[in-house]
């Protein structure tokens, strides 16, 4: 509880809790949602219960597969009813999550997504998870893999895997076609990779094209110096100064400044993101996670016209072997307020375990190890016009996989100042040497506190 109030304070701090005593402005599918508070008896039981009605479950989010999965959970399981709420795919979507999950009770099943987690695991805001993964056995191992991470805490599970994303180089086969420069290879390194962008980069100035784009996401620099950078010392402490990490800071500042891709400055003043730029014809390559697939799917939105190839993340240098690519992952929790966390449960495991296609289909990569099979990348390309041979990619189990983000001790403090210092480094405000010192400075002053 103590962890909680704290995470309250902070929130409150930053001005986020302002008439948190209802629900928030998310909107609703065409699902009935369920009004205010929860009647109760006087044995504790909600009124629906006592009557035998269906319990109501709420779930949110802003990455709902097809209506349809919902409905066939209500109907197989006449017991609950759940309710989808969608809420805006934006910067202010977290704050809301994080309301829902300690105003009252009102949200029962909670995604989180590329590694803000973990600040949620360690407040206390979600309930812990093993009681009910002991009790049905389900193997964490063996059903997500290298996902399984994604959802602990000191050794405790407190989300289930259900969505994540690998980062590929995605290409304009037709720009490359018209500037003549050959696509990227599968087992490509960084400077064969600066070399392609700076050929791009020429052949588009006159055209307002760039030869490829680094968003700024916080780490996002970070992609491919993850495939040899630490971020922690042998003894624990910050390790930003690792050669990795200010090689990929040089690279990024220096590819920006030399006009080969849009200036981070330029990307946050005109509030660039990479699905429309990119498929809006601004850039010959794009730095992109696998989610890239679903907004191509999206045509009303995206209405490129060109035909789009995928390459694996460039390799460091040529002492790291390929293939490789950057990777993060998204978990369904259970909030600590839930009055329904069986029901949760519940649904939770219906969605990880019988939805798979339905989130390839999204243009999501399903988690649930079983589940694949042969048809799944069919599934995930379907609609978005990229071949099967780029969106296998995204399965390929050979794939050598490393996380920009920062999971370990600390981890969303550790990336929120590195935020704070590199964007004044990337605008010209600081040297690289300051930028370092600080970050170094400031994460062992939030590590001493443990």
């Amino acid at each position: 509880m103590k962890k909680t109030v704290g995470f309250l304070m902070c929130l409150a701090a930053a001005g986020m809790l302002a008439g948190c005593g209802g629900k928030t402005d998310a909107g609703t599918s065409a699902t009935t949602a369920a009004g205010g508070g929860t009647e109760t008896t006087a044995q504790g039981e909600s009124k629906a219960e006592a009557a035998g009605e269906p319990v109501v479950i709420n779930y949110y989010d802003w990455d709902i597969p097809d209506q349809k999965f919902i409905d066939d959970f209500n109907a197989a399981n006449p017991d609950i009813q759940v309710v989808v709420h969608s809420i805006p795919a934006n910067g202010e979507r977290l704050t809301k999550l994080d309301i829902l999950a300690m105003s009252g009770g009102d949200m029962d099943v909670m995604p989180i997504s590329d590694g803000d987690q973990f600040t949620r695991f360690e407040s206390g805001m979600l309930a812990p998870l093993d009681e009910f993964i002991e009790r049905d056995g389900l193997d964490m191992e063996a059903s997500f893999g290298k996902y399984a991470i994604w959802g602990q805490s000191d050794g405790k599970y407190y989300g289930i895997p259900f969505r994540a994303t690998q980062t590929g180089i995605y290409y304009n086969k037709d720009m490359f076609d018209q500037a003549g420069v050959a696509y990227p290879s599968d087992d490509w390194t960084l400077d064969e990779y600066i070399e392609t962008a700076r050929k791009m980069a020429e052949w588009g100035k006159d055209q307002g094209i760039y030869g490829t784009y680094t968003h700024t996401y916080a780490n996002e620099w970070a992609t491919v110096a993850a495939q040899k950078g630490e971020w922690y010392t042998a003894d624990g402490k910050c390790n930003i100064k690792d050669p990795a990490w200010q090689t990929a800071l040089e690279t990024r500042k220096m590819l920006d400044d030399e006009g080969t891709q849009m200036p981070y400055g330029q990307i946050v003043a005109v509030k660039a993101v990479i699905n429309s730029s990119f498929l809006g014809g601004k850039e010959a390559m794009v730095n992109a996670g696998s989610w890239l697939v679903r907004d191509m799917k999206n045509k009303d939105k995206f209405p490129f016209d060109f035909n789009v190839g995928v390459a694996y993340l460039p390799r460091f240098d040529e002492s790291v072997e390929g293939p490789r690519s950057n990777y993060s992952c998204s978990v369904l929790g259970i909030p600590e307020n839930s009055k329904h966390k069986e029901e949760a449960w519940r649904f939770i495991r219906y969605y990880v375990e019988e939805c798979s296609n339905y989130i390839a289909a999204s243009g999501n990569l399903p988690t649930y190890l079983p589940a694949y099979n042969d048809e799944m990348v069919n599934i995930f390309c379907e609609g978005s016009g990229l071949d099967v041979e780029y969106g296998s990619k995204f399965f390929d189990g050979d794939v050598k996989l490393t996380t920009n983000k920062i999971i370990g001790p600390c981890g969303a403090q550790y990336m929120q100042i590195g935020k704070e210092e590199i964007e004044q480094y990337f605008n010209g405000e600081k040297t690289l040497e300051e930028t370092l010192d600080n970050i170094e400075r400031r994460v062992n002053e939030e590590l001493a506190k443990q």
